[in-house]
Parts: structure tokens; C-alpha cells; sequence
């Protein structure tokens, strides 16, 4: 698919509840340009220490030339679990990582571990992709984390996007205060990241609140 552009909004808040911003996100700021595109979410362990060095360990593997999601998350992992081996202060620190990659032919690849989304919105349609990965029962604990060991299963998918399709990058922060059928009727409406964020903030959300919103032009 020739001819189309990336446009997407980032932006990433503490919320009131929660002392320290532990999501790293990746692109930082809002932007656009046309593909190769990648961006990924990453939410810090809340209640363990360095959740927010850890995230931001897993966000910057994306400044590394490594086409493949799947070792972009290896990558990060082994780097954080090279910090804690550095740094015993911050063992048992972790993250998710939800990063996604658009070529040329608008072929989305997602790459996954935890429990942060990527949604997309297709023909009005909301398809959640990637599937949180916590504990049956315990919502806030995950199955599995970026430096909490070695060997991850990373859920990785193939999506074929074309023009006119949204995506949305979001950490638990977010889709815990809001639920899908609000997701769905602002993604249609259009909204940007800024937005979506400063309107979840107004609920008084317990986490941090991070969000990518990208657009198909």
C-alpha cells in the first residue's frame, strides 16, 4: 500500500494517586511521518522498586536499530535484568511492554508482554489485540514481566491496517477507568491522546494514565 502518512499523539501523566510517573512511552511527543513507524507503551511495576527505570529501559530499546519485535523485547528484558544484576536495590523491578511496528504496506506487527493494549479501530469496528496477561482472578498481577525472568512468552501478531484505521497504545492506567464502549465512541470521534488522557485524569484514575493514538492519512 503506497501513499499514506502516520500521524499520532502521545502523552503520558502521573494522575493524582500515584507519586511517580512509572509508564515510559515511545515516541515522547506527538508527531508525524510517513513509515517505517514504531511506538510502544511500557508501564513500570507499581509498588516495586525502579518500575519507572525499568519502563524506561524497555522504551529506549526502541532508539536501537532492531527491526524485530520480538528481540526488541528480548533486548529490553536482558538490559533490565543486567541493571538489577548492577544495581541489587532494584531487584524485582519490572514492566509491560505492548510495541508495535508499521512498514510500508501498513502491515502492523505487535510484539507483547503484560497487560498495557493496543486497540484498533477498523471500519468503526474496535478490535482489541493483544491479551492481558494476569493472574485469573488478581487483576493486578501479571503473569509474567519484562525482569522478572529470563524467558518470556511474548504474544506477537500480525495486523493488516490500511487508510483511514486508529490505533490506540494505552496502559491499564487508562482502559481501568473507562472500559471499551468509551474507547471505542472517542476513537471514533477522533480524539487525540491529549484528550483521552486529560479526560481519564478527571476521574480521579489510581495510576499512571498513558496513551498513543494512531492515525492512518
Amino acid at each position: 500500500m503506497e501513499n499514506f502518512k502516520i500521524v499520532w499523539y502521545s502523552r503520558s501523566e502521573c494522575g493524582p494517586s500515584r507519586e511517580k510517573n512509572e509508564d515510559s512511552i515511545y515516541p515522547k511527543h506527538s508527531g508525524s511521518s510517513l513509515p517505517p513507524f514504531k511506538a510502544s507503551v511500557c508501564d513500570g511495576l507499581g509498588g516495586h522498586v525502579s518500575g519507572d527505570v525499568a519502563s524506561k529501559i524497555a522504551s529506549e530499546t526502541l532508539n536501537l536499530e532492531i527491526e524485530s519485535l520480538h528481540e526488541i523485547i528480548t533486548t529490553a528484558n536482558n538490559n533490565i535484568l543486567e541493571f538489577q544484576n548492577d544495581n541489587p536495590e532494584s531487584q524485582g523491578m519490572g514492566t509491560t511492554m505492548t510495541v508495535i511496528s508499521i512498514d510500508k504496506n501498513a502491515l502492523m506487527k505487535i510484539g507483547h508482554v503484560g497487560d498495557s493494549r493496543c486497540y484498533v479501530l477498523s471500519d468503526r469496528n474496535l478490535i482489541k489485540i493483544t491479551e492481558d496477561q494476569n493472574v485469573p482472578g488478581y487483576q493486578n498481577v501479571l503473569k509474567q514481566a519484562l525482569g522478572s525472568k529470563e524467558k518470556l512468552i511474548v504474544q506477537e501478531i500480525d495486523f493488516q491496517l490500511k487508510v483511514g484505521d486508529v490505533i490506540l497504545l494505552c496502559s491499564d492506567g487508562l482502559y481501568n477507568e473507562v472500559g471499551d464502549e468509551y474507547i471505542k465512541r472517542k476513537m471514533q470521534d477522533g480524539i487525540s491522546a491529549e484528550t483521552i488522557v486529560s479526560e481519564v485524569l478527571l476521574l480521579n484514575p489510581k495510576d499512571n494514565v498513558s496513551a498513543i493514538v494512531v492515525n492512518l492519512i
